[in-house]
């Protein structure tokens, strides 16, 4: 399987579906570089944040990286909140606190729902939380949404004791997803948790970002870049595979599993579940080749 580079070119068509980017971006650096990649390729864009600061302040950070794309017709909202995401934001500092942005996910994805007739593709890179609320009050959309969510694991973790990051932080609107979407995806995170698709301090994509001649719109992406590596050694590209599987680019292959969703949002085989879609295997090399169309991954060959 090949990767064709900007396979998803049809996202950018006036008629393309709308896809819904939900993030907890301003924490690890994968959800940054999956917003400039959507931001790229999707004309029909709405940005949603979850896990969402007190001041909005993951809202306010896509709102300013989208107009600095030139991306202002690109509606933010502000979504739902959690317990310690103070602590899970590391651009404290870093966003101007004025950025205008919007405040109620359920109307902004309702008004989209019924002003088309194609399927809103909702790309879930966070905690499950606003979907979960969208779904609770309209049900009737339910089956007009694609969900494609980065998340969970069957038979690998780092961590067996626990449930991976996103299903973790918001374990009861996981299994609410999951169990009410129509034909949900899970891009595990056994597959994304490589080495093959991790970004180091080390990598040229750092070096690009943080060099004295970057273009001014990637500015914010460094210091989201540089915060993050203080904070851990790498940023694997959950997110952007994620997206890139969701706008159906063939880098990852998916299989039916049927399964029963604990309350802590870890997925046990059992056939007496629920039958969900999850990655069987990435593609690392088509993946690396992808990004590489999008993202300067590598220094430009003399």
């Amino acid at each position: 399987m090949t990767a064709e580079l900007l396979t998803p070119s049809a996202f950018a068509a006036e008629s393309a579906p709308i896809v819904v980017f939900d993030t907890d971006i301003g924490h690890d650096l994968d959800d940054a570089l999956a917003l400039w990649i959507a931001a790229e390729l999707v004309r029909n864009l709405i940005v949603v944040t979850n896990d969402e600061t007190n001041g909005n302040h993951r809202a306010r950070y896509a709102r300013e990286l989208l107009d600095q794309m030139g991306r202002t017709d690109v509606p933010v909202v502000a979504g739902r909140a959690l317990d310690g995401a103070e602590d899970r934001f590391v651009m404290h500092g870093r966003v101007p606190d004025a950025r205008p942005v919007l405040s109620d996910v359920v109307e902004v994805v309702a008004s989209a729902c019924e002003n088309s007739t194609r399927p809103l593709i909702w790309v879930g890179c966070g905690p499950a939380s606003n979907v979960a609320e969208f779904f609770i009050t309209c049900p009737h959309h339910i089956e007009q949404i694609e969900f494609t969510v980065m998340g969970g694991w069957l038979d690998f973790y780092r961590n067996p004791s626990r449930a991976s990051h996103n299903p973790r932080m918001d374990p009861a609107s996981f299994g609410l997803v999951l169990r009410a979407a129509h034909r949900p995806r899970l891009v595990l995170s056994t597959h994304t948790n490589a080495d093959h698709l991790a970004i180091t301090p080390d990598s040229h994509l750092y070096t690009w970002l943080t060099a004295v001649d970057a273009p001014p719109h990637v500015e914010l992406i460094a210091a989201n870049a540089t915060q993050w590596f203080g904070h851990r050694p790498s940023s694997w590209m959950n997110d952007p595979v994620t997206l890139a599987a969701a706008l159906a680019v063939p880098i990852v292959e998916f299989g039916t599993e049927t399964v029963r969703i604990a309350k802590d949002g870890r997925i046990h085989r059992d056939p007496a579940g629920r039958v969900i879609e999850v990655s069987t295997r990435i593609d690392y090399p088509a993946a690396l080749s992808w990004l590489s169309g999008l993202l300067p991954l590598t220094p430009p060959t003399p």
